[in-house]
């Protein structure tokens, strides 16, 4: 309690005489302030709808002029906070378990990050994080010694200067400010008589910086645009920033900081090398990894239950091993070929164990790692959708559901708006009386949702889509009847017929608002707010570019932070 206590009071004095976050040494301040407390707008739609689109799918907008969003303010997510500290303070630094759990809005976790406040428990709990890491650090000698790089003999010497100097412009991802480093000298300065030992003042310097918002928080606010006074554009340390957290779940690296100082992250063209650079380190394979995840809300698997009585080939690892496969199966297409993206819905390549194989009925693979198979031809089985982790995530717990895997295609892959059922409508299907012929769910779905018109409007467009994918019960396994008949695995896209699950990857690869949606997608994750009418040009230009480059998913995310959306922010009103 005396330590944490300390680093109160310390980080008050550090910040004393500051109204608000630190602003970087380029920004203007009356265009800059963001509040900490931005509750989410009463009127948002529930977390995981995604709003309509802007245009017509049957006609070519006319977009309005670019007029780009306003800055968000965006708190560290879980991942970000947790791969930063173990870039600044080492691999083996142990983050601490008991942390904020990122609260999802609109499906990403970055949206939430930048709509909600920390409450006073999260603060707490990054504080006694930050003195735990801190102690880390610096409870080792040889580790220290490492970390600040020289041998501090007195709180004024040249060694702690440096070494401020070096850790704050990581930690807070731009250089410190002249009245900032001394403030932080001064901390080292207060604390060194208390403990005798001037790392022990280093060690609550850094702590400090740690448990501040210059640190928890994405500090993207924007400077004066030199070729347009209606506009602000990032700067090259916040670029520095959103290009690293954006391609690899982390701070910047010097290297990084170094092209803002350059000032080559004030041109596209410089944003782009920079990309292509992030792009080809391993950590941009867990970026996107992390992103998919998020898209196909694959987190919802690690606690899969089921039951084993209805599903005996359900294991306490399943759940692992179906999100395991898709991200696989997408990082595979992404890096391992750096094929068309789309091909995700398509390809007959995917990766699984000897439980997913049970389930797949695929001979010959045995032991729990994850191994490369091609699907048969002629097997029920192509892309993502047929994967048991899709599947299972859009069902019932007993019983598939034609209509959420549809919502889930139209909303999320298509980027329409569903809306919720009216007021007082009964959702549920009513049980089936006992003396009633057999029916399957399509039919019985057929009889409600596609003849009532109160049910109609809506579910015209979700479940002839999900009625596809009919053959897999609610755990991915093939069958052919549904409660004892035939089942009907015929459906349409938006007037195009399909057969079959595998017939139904082909259309929507080919559906000419995926590659649309699933930019605007990226672009909601990577800038944390929802794409705006006035961002439409940028996006349309980044499609086209999608387009362009053959539809691979790398290309697109350096077209992406390259363009105009990502590098410049409206004025707030």
């Amino acid at each position: 309690m005396i330590r944490r206590s300390l680093l109160a009071a310390l980080a008050l004095a550090a910040c004393a005489g500051e109204g608000r976050l630190e602003d970087p040494p380029d920004a203007t301040p009356a265009d800059a302030t963001v509040a900490l407390d931005r509750p989410a707008a009463p009127d948002a739609p529930a977390p995981d709808a995604a709003p309509a689109p802007d245009v017509s799918p049957d006609a070519a907008p006319t977009l309005p002029p670019f007029a780009p969003a306003p800055a968000t303010l965006q708190r560290l997510t879980r991942r970000q906070y947790q791969n930063a500290l173990r870039d600044l303070l080492g691999a083996s630094i142990r983050v601490p378990a008991d942390l904020e759990v990122d609260t999802p809005l609109y499906g990403f976790t970055t949206l939430g990050a930048a709509s909600l406040s920390i409450a006073p428990r999260a603060a707490e709990q990054y504080e006694a994080a930050a003195l735990d890491v801190a102690r880390q650090t610096f409870a080792d000698a040889a580790r220290r010694a490492a970390f600040v790089g020289c041998a501090p003999a007195a709180p004024d010497d040249a060694c702690v200067t440096a070494f401020l100097q070096r850790f704050g412009r990581r930690a807070w991802r731009r250089p410190l400010a002249d009245a900032e480093l001394d403030r932080w000298r001064a901390v080292v300065s207060a604390v060194t008589p208390l403990f005798r030992d001037v790392w022990a003042g280093l060690e609550y310097a850094v702590a400090g910086m740690l448990a501040s918002p210059g640190f928890l928080y994405r500090v993207e606010l924007g400077g004066p645009d030199p070729a347009d006074a209606s506009r602000l554009r990032y700067t090259g340390y916040e670029m520095a920033s959103r290009l690293s957290f954006t391609l690899w779940t982390t701070t910047p690296d010097d290297a990084l900081l170094d092209a803002a100082a350059r000032g080559e992250l004030d041109t596209a063209a410089g944003v782009r090398a920079q990309a292509a650079r992030l792009l080809a380190d391993a950590r941009a394979r867990e970026a996107v990894g992390d992103f998919f995840g998020e898209y196909l809300k694959l987190d919802r698997l690690e606690g899969l239950s089921r039951d084993p009585t209805v599903f005996p080939l359900l294991t306490p690892t399943l759940g692992r091993s179906m999100r395991a496969e898709v991200l696989r199966l997408l990082d595979d297409v992404v890096f391992g070929r750096d094929a068309d993206v789309r091909e995700m819905f398509d390809t007959r390549v995917t990766f699984v164990n000897d439980e997913l194989a049970r389930l797949y009925n695929l001979p010959g693979v045995t032991g729990a790692a994850l191994a490369r198979v091609e699907l048969p031809a002629a097997g029920p089985r192509a892309g993502v959708l047929t994967t048991a982790g899709f599947l299972t995530l859009n069902a019932h717990a007993t019983v598939t559901s034609p209509t959420l895997r549809g919502r889930f295609i139209r909303q999320f892959l298509l980027c329409e708006d569903i809306n919720p059922p009216p007021e007082g409508v009964q959702a549920a299907l009513p049980l089936e009386p006992p003396d009633a012929p057999r029916r399957t769910l399509r039919q019985r779905l057929e009889a409600l949702h596609l003849t009532e018109p109160t049910c109609a409007s809506c579910h015209v467009r979700m479940d002839p889509l999900g009625f596809g994918l009919e053959n897999f019960d609610a755990l991915g396994l093939y069958r052919t009847t549904d409660n004892g008949l035939p089942v009907d695995p015929r459906g349409e896209v938006d007037g195009r017929p399909f057969r079959n699950a595998r017939e139904l990857g082909r259309l929507l690869r080919e559906h000419p608002h995926v590659a649309e949606c699933l930019v605007r997608q990226t672009y909601r994750y990577a800038s944390g707010h929802l794409d705006t009418d006035g961002e439409a040009r940028s996006l349309a230009a980044v499609t086209e570019a999608f387009a362009g480059d053959g539809h691979r998913f790398r290309a697109m995310l350096a077209a992406l932070v390259s363009s105009d959306g990502f590098r410049y922010a409206g004025r707030a009103p």
